[in-house]
């Protein structure tokens, strides 16, 4: 009878010593967790759907379990081998968020790691080049930090499971959680909620997998679908013969899409100078059509809208856009050329060495240093929307005797990060462009702006404002209203701008001073006047897109040409 009241105390103390290391396992279980199990949108950090166990986690334990019973010991190189899968696993995690963050969709790494430069290159621009750099630094810091914390928690873990007490008690709590995560994946896989088990981290390095393959695929795919063109099957005679010979010119504003007409606190700001773009398009003998249509991207890479626009194919990723550059299918440029007008492409954003402008085909482009603007640099966007359009219209489209012109203009005023924003002023006071450098003055730095989301949101709106006020006077005051002149944002912003889940259409408004020429649009669903119709019901699906351009204008206006006496009667 003493020998066992001697043992109650010793057995309660091995109860709970067991319990204690089991409840530790479960605290590392989770820390880990919130890293590899990191969600793919900012604003979800630490919400509920971030607190969870990760299968990933408990995998390792696992094998760590199995070991120890048969070796009593765990190698100190499968610690360090799980920490550097879960150190992988965090940083593709990290990559997913940016992804999702700046660009509205999901990673893909064989295509994303191209894009590394220009997301260098927009962080300098948003926050310095220093608080860039410290960016960068503190992201290595984090994985490697992790890293190491990730061999001491497994350390630690295996310390909680070195009795066989531990271990069975743990082989309990994973039967358990692996029949949870199974119920969550079938009984409760359409009830919405919280979920305590999760594989996210495994999910999306199998995603990245599967984007491998079908990048691949559709890379076979988009090769075979350039053996056809929809011009083949129309005659030189015939070709786009209902445009005549007037000038086309193409006008992209950066970073505009129907979120600035759709949500209130943009379009208290930009309904307004639409009005005034319209009055000013009217002053000039213009009228207009307006319609929606639906970008390949959100956030930018505005390079594959362009594309896609102007080819007629749907270009949505790095992979399929290298494709359309090596092999140089037809576009709306080599189009136009065929007619006998001179193509060019004015691209005030392009500042360094641009070998693959050569290789969309047109005869001339006009880079920023070429432009011969001396004024002060507007972050991002080294040449101001208003100094790119004089230059255009100085350089080709007031010159004298010159064939009518097919021209892409690719405005930045508006490009992240949406400051200083400057009037627009008089043709004859712009100069070398140092007249901008009032509005640099005392404009504030973009890390203070955006350090509020509200600031960031207001300087979007005003900074698109801009440009639409820069392409009105333009219309009005340089173009002749015989002129077509289709003017359209490039993409639409950042989530950060739009909210999740927006649309990826952009507003596009057609010009012109012959009401015949305009008419065709309808197809596209345009209306008369500068507003497109509302959002349709059915969304992104029941709107044209941008690839479906090029196909209705080779269809609308290549017909038979019409006999030189009857033309002229006319």
């Amino acid at each position: 009878m003493p020998s066992q009241i001697e043992l109650m105390p010793s057995s309660l103390f091995s109860s709970s010593s067991r319990f204690g290391a089991l409840f530790l396992l479960m605290l590392i279980w989770l820390g880990l967790s919130l890293f590899i199990g990191l969600p793919p949108f900012a604003d979800a950090l630490f919400g509920l759907f971030h607190w969870g166990f990760a299968l990933e986690v408990g995998f390792a334990f696992a094998v760590i379990a199995l070991v120890q019973a048969r070796r009593e010991r765990v190698s100190g190189w499968l610690i360090h081998v799980f920490a550097a899968i879960g150190t992988f696993l965090l940083a593709l995690r990290l990559a997913d968020l940016t992804a999702q963050s700046v660009v509205n969709r999901s990673l893909n790494m064989f295509l994303d790691v191209s894009l590394l430069p220009a997301l260098w290159d927009v962080a300098q621009s948003l926050i310095g080049r220093s608080l860039a750099l410290g960016a960068v630094t503190g992201i290595i810091v984090l994985l490697v930090t992790f890293y190491a914390l990730c061999v001491l928690a497994l350390r630690r873990a295996s310390g909680c499971l070195a009795t066989s007490q531990a271990r069975r008690g743990f082989a309990m709590i994973c039967v358990a959680g692996i029949a949870v995560f199974a119920a969550q994946r079938t009984v409760f896989a359409e009830v919405p909620g919280w979920r305590p088990f999760g594989a996210s981290a495994s999910l999306v390095f199998r995603q990245q997998s599967e984007q491998l393959v079908d990048t691949i695929v559709r890379r076979a795919v988009f090769r075979a679908d350039l053996a056809t063109d929809a011009a083949d099957d129309i005659t030189p005679e015939r070709l786009l013969v209902g445009l005549d010979d007037r000038d086309i010119i193409i006008v992209y504003i950066e970073s505009y899409g129907v979120t600035a007409l759709d949500e209130p606190q943009y379009a208290n700001v930009i309904l307004p100078r639409l009005d005034s773009m319209q009055e000013a398009a009217e002053d000039a003998g213009f009228a207009m059509k307006s319609g929606r249509m639906v970008g390949v991207s959100a956030g930018g890479q505005s390079w594959l809208n362009h594309a896609s626009f102007t080819a007629g194919r749907f270009i949505d990723d790095q992979t399929l856009y290298a494709l359309f550059l090596a092999e140089r299918p037809r576009t709306l440029i080599h189009d136009f050329e065929m007619t006998g007008r001179r193509t060019v492409q004015i691209k005030p954003a392009i500042t360094l060495p641009w070998p693959e402008g050569e290789r969309l085909g047109y005869q001339a482009t006009w880079e920023a240093a070429e432009m011969g603007y001396q004024g002060p640099n507007f972050y991002w966007g080294i040449v101001p929307d208003q100094f790119a359009l004089d230059f255009f219209a100085r350089t080709e489209l007031e010159i004298a005797d010159r064939p009518p012109l097919f021209a892409s203009i690719a405005l930045i005023s508006s490009h992240a990060p949406w400051l200083p924003v400057p009037d627009v002023v008089g043709w004859d006071e712009l100069g070398d462009g140092s007249v901008f450098e009032r509005w640099t003055r005392n404009a504030p730095e973009a890390r203070e702006v955006w350090r509020d989301q509200d600031s960031i949101r207001t300087q979007y709106a005003l900074s698109v404002g801009h440009s639409i006020d820069a392409v009105a006077k333009f219309l009005r005051d340089r173009v002749a209203d015989d002129a077509l002149v289709v003017v359209l944002g490039d993409h639409q912003p950042a989530p950060l701008i739009t909210g999740p889940d927006a649309s990826r259409a952009v507003p596009v408004h057609v010009f012109s001073g012959d009401e015949s020429v305009l008419a065709p649009f309808a197809d596209l669903g345009f209306v008369s006047g500068i507003l497109p119709e509302a959002a349709p019901a059915g969304g992104d699906a029941a709107l044209s897109r941008m690839e479906d351009f090029r196909p209705f204008l080779l269809e609308a206006f290549s017909r038979d040409p019409e006999p030189p006496g009857l033309r002229a009667w006319r």
